[in-house]
């Protein structure tokens, strides 16, 4: 039974009884010290188990009042915020156990580790619910040098039922018991992995008829969503943004799956739910994609979560067309060819959308340099094929020629270079033109700027009958994986193909079948997947891969004609630490933001335009001195020098040895985690 008295309170009798005893005097004071401890209790030292570490000896013997270890109540606790209404503070209370097994109260400081989600009073132990977000955080309890502690969960959660519907109609959902032989699912994917900060899918289903009332629940343990609605066909259904934005709200909240259920009500009876799941990544993208608008002729550009794409470039004089691009990894320049046919190229700032360079030099399409400093480039055509074709490096700025890429047998096209700037990949056609073309397969070659010139220049990937075309490679972050397409042909209209993974030496190879659409979507909606291109940051676990489809979208985009079918982005999601012979890609999701009106290629991903000192910023990548750190005066995150101690997540790093985490991963020069958990 727990004694009811202060730890103070037993000390000072005590003491003076033993000084008595013994023929001393004096006297002594104590101070309470404890923390507190998570679910369970145990015995010193058990940090998050009933206490960490050994108190203070009260008695200065090591006798039977030393305090051992602390509890907290309530433990684990769930507190819910429904529609946007903050509960009154719930307080938590701390008690000891000394070394004799007294069980005293203790007076110390209470702290909570999740400002955003909450926050707790010192002195008294009073929690309060942010309501900005839900999520779990550690509440702990400290004396003395004891601490121990608990887990407190906010959980938001919203019921709409802006709709008013029927009660009874309500009341038919939970009880429900005959699956719907109508309600199909078409889009986001089963298993789909989402990042934090794009804006949410439209989800979209058939089988509904007019009058048709449903129950949409989505939850995950942090957070649910509620709601029940009519969604005439043809069935789609977007989060709402206000009062609150609800996707927002349910991706902050959220690392980890997602439920999402649907269930109909016919106007008699209702069904079974139709389940997905879906998992969200704790990392918002990052970078900007650059396409090419074939429909306006032009390259364009979107950040993740912007709600349209931006026109930037402003082309030399006389240049109508700008396509067949590709960006530098850090985002400084950009490199395009210019009216099509014999394709000279120019470099741009993307910063600031200038032409930097033109040059009546033929091309088509080009690889640079991580840094910007380099281009590869050469026409793709001779009028006939030539069979020692061979591509020209250079300055950004020159169309001077300081090496060639000679292969020594067919002709490179397609090249792409390596993020640690260190290797170039690129396809070998034996037929046809660089943009008409069967016959290729994947190579990749050393590069040394320092001493312009190709080695080690080999094949990797070979082809076969059913694709004889493998071309469009791209690097991992990492540079130790590099994403392919293989294909009919390499123009993409009208083409069959998939995007495929492999090692820099080829001896591992994969498709990327969730990539592709595999038991997601129609078998032959399975191969109208091109160009991929890799984020230049590996982030939340995974390396992510945008592509260019002409798959379906949802009930959205129906076309299926190889001849005018829409070409759209859609990102795909990679475990950053691959296995041979698993798929470690995942479903794909529509680019939010692009226009559906337009067909959209060659997405080229790249590190957006930096920021400078004292500017905002969310993570270090985005800043061009690769750190983000609270301001001294604010508080707010601002782009910041690193004076010294270790390098956060985003951060910029040498070595995986720079990093505060002891899991993480330097990977292309920042801080990320080793892979989904």
């Amino acid at each position: 039974m727990r004694r009811p008295l202060t730890l103070a309170a037993i000390a000072i009798p005590l003491v003076a009884a033993f000084f008595a005893a013994c023929g001393g005097s004096g006297s002594e004071t104590t101070q309470g010290a404890g923390a507190a401890s998570s679910s369970g209790s145990g015995g010193a030292g058990g940090a998050g188990n009933g206490g960490e570490g050994l108190g203070g000896d009260i008695f200065g013997d090591g006798g039977v009042g030393q305090l051992v270890s602390i509890d907290v109540t309530p433990k684990d606790l769930v507190i819910e915020v429904v529609n946007g209404q903050i509960p009154p503070p719930i307080t938590y209370k701390a008690t000891g156990l000394t070394s004799s097994g007294s069980v005293v109260d203790v007076v110390g400081s209470w702290t909570y580790d999740r400002g955003d989600i909450g926050s707790i009073v010192p002195a008294n132990g009073a929690f309060t619910a942010s309501g900005l977000l839900g999520g779990t955080g550690t509440v702990t309890f400290e004396a003395d040098g004891v601490k121990g502690s608990t887990t407190a969960t906010v959980k938001l959660r919203y019921l709409d039922d802006s709709q008013m519907i029927d009660p009874n109609v309500k009341a038919q959902f939970p009880t429900a018991a005959e699956a719907d032989p109508a309600l199909s699912l078409l889009y986001p994917y089963d298993k789909t992995v989402f990042p934090r900060g794009l804006l949410g899918p439209t989800i979209q289903w058939n089988g509904g008829n007019a009058g048709d009332v449903y129950h949409i629940h989505v939850k995950s343990p942090a957070f649910e969503y509620e709601t029940w609605r009519a969604v005439p066909p043809p069935s789609r259904f977007d989060f709402p943004k206000v009062p609150d934005d609800i996707w927002r709200k349910l991706t902050d909240s959220t690392s980890g799956d997602v439920q999402v259920d649907i269930a109909r009500f016919d106007g008699t009876k209702a069904y079974v739910a139709k389940t997905q799941t879906w998992k969200i990544a704790p990392a918002n993208l990052a970078g900007t994609i650059y396409y090419w608008e074939v429909n306006t002729g032009s390259v364009v550009r979107i950040k993740p979560g912007d709600l349209g794409p931006e026109a930037f470039l402003t082309p030399p004089p006389g240049v109508g067309c700008v396509a067949c691009h590709s960006v530098s990894k850090d985002g400084t320049r950009l490199v395009a060819s210019f009216h099509g046919g014999y394709s000279p190229w120019g470099t741009f700032d993307p910063a600031t959308g200038t032409s930097l360079f033109n040059t009546e030099a033929s091309s088509g399409f080009q690889a640079i340099s991580p840094n910007g400093s380099h281009v590869l480039w050469r026409h793709w055509s001779d009028g006939a094929f030539n069979s020692t074709g061979f591509l020209s490096l250079s300055t950004y700025n020159s169309d001077v020629e300081l090496a060639q890429l000679n292969p020594g047998g067919g002709a490179p096209a397609h090249p792409a270079w390596s993020g640690d700037g260190q290797k170039i990949a690129f396809s070998v056609r034996t037929d046809g033109n660089g943009l008409d073309f069967n016959q290729s397969t994947l190579w990749v070659t050393d590069v040394n700027l320092a001493i312009p010139s190709f080695t080690n220049t080999k094949m990797i990937v070979l082809n076969d009958a059913g694709r004889p075309t493998v071309t469009f490679p791209t690097f991992s972050p990492d540079s130790k994986w590099i994403a392919f397409e293989r294909s009919t042909q390499a123009r993409s209209r009208g083409a069959l193909a998939e995007i495929w993974l492999t090692n820099t030496d080829g001896s591992v190879v994969i498709p990327l079948d969730n990539t592709n659409g595999m038991g997601h979507i129609e078998a032959e909606q399975t191969t109208t997947n091109y160009e991929p291109t890799f984020n230049p940051f590996s982030l939340g676990g995974y390396f992510w891969l945008v592509i260019v489809s002409e798959r379906k979208y949802g009930n959205t985009l129906l076309d299926t004609n190889p001849n005018t079918r829409r070409k759209q982005l859609w990102v795909t999601a990679i475990d950053a630490n691959p296995v041979p012979g698993q798929d470690p890609s995942h479903p794909a999701f529509w680019l939010p933001g692009q226009g559906l009106d337009n067909q959209n290629m060659r997405g080229e991903w790249a590190k957006s335009p930096c920021k400078q000192l004292g500017e905002g910023c969310s993570a270090g990548f985005e800043c061009c001195d690769g750190f983000c750190k609270p301001d001294a005066q604010s508080g707010a995150l601002v782009c910041s020098d690193q004076s010294q101690g270790c390098s956060k997540l985003g951060e910029a790093c040498m070595t995986s040895a720079n990093c505060c985490d002891p899991d993480a991963k330097c990977i292309g020069g920042f801080c990320a985690s080793d892979g989904p958990k």
